[in-house]
């Protein structure tokens, strides 16, 4: 999948989640409603892509710390 399909997939996700507020429980639940789906959404983007962020991270990490990773033996 293009990165520009998932921003589709997931703005998507989120536009229709949004109108279930209009069907909500007004003491909380709508709160909930909402909230979990984007939750499980959000969940499941970092699950399918954890390893991608652990990389991407470790790199920004050690672009801060001016350190340079291991070459590796060949």
């Amino acid at each position: 999948m293009k990165r520009g399909q998932i921003v589709f997939f997931v703005t998507l996700f989120f536009l229709l989640g949004v109108p279930a507020y209009a069907y909500g429980d007004p003491t909380g639940g709508s709160f909930l409603q909402i909230l979990l789906p984007m939750l499980a959404a959000l969940w499941a983007f970092f699950l399918i892509f954890a390893s991608r962020i652990r990389r991407t991270v470790a790199g920004f990490v050690r672009k801060l710390s001016g350190t340079k990773p291991d070459e590796p033996a060949a």
